[in-house]
């Protein structure tokens, strides 16, 4: 009982924060994962008082001027206005904070969005699937020593990378958060991630043009590696500082919104200044890569078998950076469109991508086959095995692989 009462106590002195447009009757909060409005002391969750399809709550950079009008201010021309019947007010904290002593002020506004076809928390459980398999990907690259040339390393950071991004994207989308700190260093660092992901794709093709120029080689060594790791992790490292220095920077620029009030982009303005501009980059940079590669391997002067394994290498990256590349194409064009069920499918599509590299890199790829087979991690399917392996493959006519590697630089 003497709790309850001083549940009723703080509900009516931490509540009434504001005293324009509540949200909430009083002794209710709103709360950070749910539309509506909850009281502490039933458990009861009823809709506020503003009625609209896509309720979006702010809890920084707005005030409420003399006449009523919400202000939101992003920087550039981001802020906006909204009338007094636009939004409403009132306190934000999580269903665990019963006794309300984490509630922060904040307010609702009505968004021009419509509703989304496709739940976060779907897309959240395909994500889930997607990092199962590329850390799948990466582990069994890692431990079978015959894949671990610069191509193999570069794809090993690749798959962690993209892993990493998609799993903060998975808690974003499916757990609540409070603290706007701890949030936006979630958002950061999908972003860290997420854009490091492209750029070992990209180092990935410049591996492949620089095979087209030279001797086939495997090089199992540091000495190359550590060029592209220094070019893949250090380049997504100095635009995510240049990126947190921009938001949290007094002025009226453009600000990406991370951590702000919420823990991902403001919106898709903002998504295309900072990130969807470098991945279209990128993208870019790669498309050329793969022109220019191949009009020197229709002018190659080495011998056939160099042709064929620079062949081999090249397809197998081509279609790598399509699978990635594809679907955050689709992506990016969906946010320039009205919402539709085919870019929902496609949003799917984009999160069961792990899926797809793991078919291409593991299971299509007769020398991951081979070599798993080899160290007897598919003895139990070994006839059907025997017989994948039957055909013969481009790679594995051209390239004579080594088991230990002599002199860091065995020639293919």
């Amino acid at each position: 009982m003497q709790l309850m009462q001083r549940i009723l106590v703080l509900t009516i002195l931490l509540v009434p924060v504001f005293t324009s447009n509540p949200c909430c009757l009083e002794g209710q909060v709103l709360l950070v994962k749910k539309d509506g409005c909850w009281n502490p002391l039933t458990n009861v969750t009823v809709p506020s008082k503003l009625t609209c399809k896509v309720p979006v709550k702010f809890l920084k950079n707005f005030y409420i001027n003399d006449a009523q009008q919400l202000k939101l201010h992003l920087g550039g021309e981001s802020d906006e206005t909204f009338e007094s019947d636009a939004y409403c007010t009132g306190n934000l904290t999580t269903i665990r904070d019963v006794t309300l002593n984490k509630t922060k002020p904040a307010v609702i506004v009505c968004a021009d969005e419509e509703d989304d076809i496709i739940d976060d928390r779907i897309l959240g459980y395909t994500m889930i699937l997607s990092i199962i398999f590329l850390t799948a990907t990466a582990v069994i690259y890692a431990l079978l020593p015959e894949l671990r040339d610069v191509q193999g390393k570069s794809i090993i950071n690749f798959c962690i990378s993209l892993a990493i991004g998609l799993g903060i994207l998975v808690i974003m989308k499916l757990m609540a958060y409070s603290n706007m700190d701890l949030c936006a260093t979630r958002g950061f660092l999908a972003y860290f991630f997420t854009t490091a992901a492209f750029f070992w794709s990209n180092a990935i093709s410049i591996q492949v043009l620089l095979n087209t120029r030279r001797p086939a080689t495997l090089d199992y060594s540091w000495h190359e590696f550590k060029w592209y790791a220094l070019y893949a992790w250090g380049a997504p490292a100095v635009l995510t500082i240049c990126m947190a220095i921009v938001n949290y920077h007094p002025g009226s620029h453009p600000k990406p919104g991370i951590g702000l009030n919420h823990c991902w982009f403001f919106n898709k303005q903002q998504q295309w200044y900072y990130m969807y501009s470098v991945l279209s980059i990128l993208l870019a940079a790669n498309i050329c890569i793969f022109i220019y590669t191949s009009l020197l391997i229709w002018r190659l002067s080495f011998s056939s078998s160099h042709i064929k394994a620079v062949k081999y290498k090249f397809v197998m990256t081509v279609r790598l950076i399509v699978l990635m590349g594809l679907p955050w194409v689709f992506e990016m064009i969906g946010s320039l469109a009205k919402e539709h069920i085919i870019w929902s499918i496609l949003d799917v599509f984009n999160t069961l991508q792990g899926i797809l590299i793991f078919l291409l890199l593991v299971v299509f790829r007769k020398r991951v086959i081979k070599m798993m087979y080899k160290h007897g991690w598919l003895n139990c399917i070994s006839g059907f095995v025997e017989k994948h392996l039957a055909i013969e493959d481009d790679e594995e006519n051209v390239v004579q692989h080594t088991d230990v590697p002599m002199n860091d630089r065995t020639i293919i």
